[in-house]
């Protein structure tokens, strides 16, 4: 797994748990004005207020930063599905090989997708799939129980809204004017609401960054079983390796998992994640992922000249 990968997963783990502690605090505020059925002081609201304010682009920020990761892996996958198409054309150094043995070139591109490199890549990228499978899951399931409660407690307090304005207003209305009790009652309905809406639209994103990895990952096992037969590979994955993955790996090992129906499902969750992620898509990842280097390829800037080349490569084939 590579570090910057790794940092930017740490990063946006702990901004999504310090937003839960935020949103934690809003709820049982509203948990306890549903059940005690009395507004909060108005310095309690203004600052929810702020906080939702502010929350907004924060959210937005972080959701973005999840959606560059989803990408960079299906960009990857884009990468590797492409290099296997093209397995039959030399690489550069394969080319440089070939000037001198055709037959050591042949046995070159043999041997590059026999020793096992490409299906290490395509684990790897199972291996960001999962983890981000699992950031959205735990993300997803924390945030509908919350909703569920919030969504309840509201309604609760919207449907004993007469009684929380006679509250504010004392018995004979000298507590509070009935105007004021009603206009303080909508402020904070209009609060709690928005927070519940905010609940309701990161669950939104949640299910539309799994849909796009679910497919992603039935896309790379896909990949997998195709890379190890055209390889001959006897090498199998196993469901404990990719937590997250377990079942879409134990119906790829029972021979379950096919292409039939990938290509519609895919096109659904590729369409609702450019719509919710447009710029993402445009730009492709932004993130500073360390790619999955290749194994066959010659270092850049390496200053070597081709007659150097082809000599070392002689030298190792023994020609």
């Amino acid at each position: 797994m590579s570090q910057a990968f790794d940092n930017e997963m740490e990063r946006i783990g702990g901004a999504l748990k310090a937003m839960r502690e935020a949103c934690s605090a809003a709820a049982a505020m509203l948990h306890n004005v549903a059940r005690e059925l009395d507004l909060p002081q108005e310095a309690l609201l203004d600052a929810e207020e702020k906080r939702l304010q502010a929350e907004m682009p924060e959210r937005q920020a972080i959701e973005a930063a999840m959606a560059r990761l989803v990408e960079g892996v299906a960009a990857e996958t884009g990468t590797r599905k492409a290099q296997f198409d093209n397995r039959e054309l030399p690489t550069r150094g394969e080319r440089l090989i070939g000037f001198i043995s055709k037959t050591a070139m042949r046995r070159r591109q043999q041997a590059r997708w026999r020793d096992g490199a490409a299906l290490r890549k395509i684990e790897e990228l199972l291996r960001r799939a999962d983890r981000l499978i699992g950031l959205a899951s735990e993300e997803r399931a924390l945030l509908v129980v919350e909703r569920k409660e919030s969504e309840n407690d509201l309604v609760a307090f919207i449907d004993h809204r007469p009684e929380v304005v006679q509250k504010l207003c004392g018995e004979n209305g000298e507590a509070m004017k009935g105007v004021e009790a009603t206009r303080r009652m909508g402020r904070a309905v209009a609060i709690f609401q928005t927070f519940v809406d905010a609940l309701n639209v990161r669950v939104a994103t949640c299910n539309i960054l799994l849909h796009k990895l679910t497919a992603d990952a039935e896309d790379l096992l896909i990949l997998y079983q195709v890379v190890a037969e055209a390889g001959r590979h006897d090498r199998s994955l196993k469901a404990d390796d990719f937590p997250n993955l377990s079942s879409e790996i134990t119906r790829f090992a029972n021979g379950m998992l096919t292409i039939h129906g990938l290509d519609r499902r895919r096109q659904r969750a590729d369409q609702a994640f450019a719509e919710r992620f447009p710029a993402e898509v445009a730009t492709g990842s932004t993130v500073e992922v360390e790619p999955i280097k290749g194994r066959f390829r010659l270092p850049p800037g390496s200053g070597f000249g081709v007659r150097t080349v082809l000599k070392e490569a002689s030298d190792r084939l023994g020609l």
